[in-house]
């Protein structure tokens, strides 16, 4: 698990947009969505719920972001 992915993980979790964090991380889109990919492979769950009204954490992502917030 690297510390780039929870990062990633935490500002979109903050922020609520891939395009945002990866505009605040000075990097592209893609990479945010690769990175979160990578966390949820790793992890085996899915971090984030995704539709028209935007991205939201699921239970677990909830779960996580106070422990990947500690560690970053």
């Amino acid at each position: 698990m690297r510390i780039r992915n929870l990062n990633s993980f935490i500002k979109v979790a903050k922020l609520g947009s891939f395009h945002v964090a990866a505009t605040q991380l000075h990097t592209s889109q893609p990479a945010i969505s690769a990175r979160i990919a990578t966390l949820e492979d790793e992890l085996g769950v899915r971090l984030f719920k995704r539709d028209q009204s935007g991205t939201q954490l699921t239970t677990r992502g909830m779960q996580l972001l106070p422990f990947a917030e500690r560690l970053v």
